[in-house]
């Protein structure tokens, strides 16, 4: 079995590192757009290659026998709001395999990692991968057309699974160093809205286990602990010793988008999470 993780960012290069720590006897190939990460990535597979995923010569040549490809494709920078640039980097990618995809006859396994923007704004209430996907945004709009693309690909001997991550955190994203600049503050709304987070270390976790277990369809990938704004801001400034936000209770700017995630399908796989909560 020939693996190949196509899009070597936060995600992708977590996953590189427990494949390595595991120690798993497998040939890796990892995929970057960027020259200055090629030494970086160089210890951590057996080959890394540039490759614009919406190149069909240089996703062709990145899966040339692998068996099993995993997409953590991200925006370049810090261009994450551009529309145009999440279509060209998720759909695009998607148009790309397809059009390739018969030159594969290798690859059985595809894992994408999704996001859950896909589910929009659910009142407080509880979604799961059974919710129907209504994106608020046009970003989420092109994550769920890209999950569409990436699912047409299965047939009875290729499997396909998208792992849909909540919001992530981690080394170089701590939470913490996000929100100590809110110290003090006052900020329109009551903090009301839930939000839903994963650490890396379980984003690349599950993504391993996917493998491992050759999972089909959609799974959630995110922790036991949906948290209202307020509690997140509030908990987090107080550990580091800060001044609480003053909310001002008026109407917040943005409409809400709160929803609560349910993980059951990621634990009724097997997946334990290394970090349950935020805060444990």
């Amino acid at each position: 079995m020939v693996l190949t993780i196509v899009g070597s960012g936060y995600v992708g290069t977590a996953l590189a590192r427990q494949l390595q720590l595991q120690r798993q006897a497998v040939p890796l190939v990892l995929t970057t757009t960027s020259e200055l990460r090629l030494r970086e990535l160089n210890p951590l597979a057996d080959r890394v290659q540039i490759c614009d995923a919406t190149n069909p010569d240089h996703l062709r040549k990145a899966l040339h026998n692998s068996s099993v490809a995993v997409f953590t494709l991200g925006p370049k920078g810090n261009r994450q709001g551009d529309v145009d640039l999440y279509r060209s980097t998720f759909e695009e990618c998607f148009h790309c395999l397809s059009s390739v995809i018969a030159e594969l006859p290798a690859l059985h396994h595809i894992i994408y990692t999704s996001s859950c923007s896909v589910y929009g704004h659910a009142s407080d209430a509880w979604v799961n991968e059974d919710t129907p996907a209504r994106p608020r945004t046009a970003r989420g709009e092109v994550l769920l057309e890209s999950e569409r693309l990436v699912m047409q690909l299965m047939e009875e001997n290729r499997k396909v699974c998208v792992l849909r991550l909540a919001a992530l955190y981690g080394p170089g994203r701590e939470i913490k160093d996000r929100l100590r600049g809110l110290a003090g503050k006052q900020l329109p709304g009551d903090g009301g809205s839930f939000s839903n987070w994963v650490h890396v270390e379980d984003a690349a976790g599950a993504a391993l286990a996917a493998i491992n277990g050759c999972w089909t369809g959609l799974v959630n990938v995110v922790n036991d602990e949906p948290l209202r704004d307020r509690d997140l801001v509030d908990r987090t400034l107080i550990q580091q010793g800060l001044e609480r936000v003053r909310w001002t209770g008026a109407p917040a700017p943005a409409p809400p988008f709160s929803r609560c995630i349910s993980n059951h399908r990621l634990k009724d796989l097997g997946y334990r999470l290394q970090h349950p909560t935020l805060f444990s």
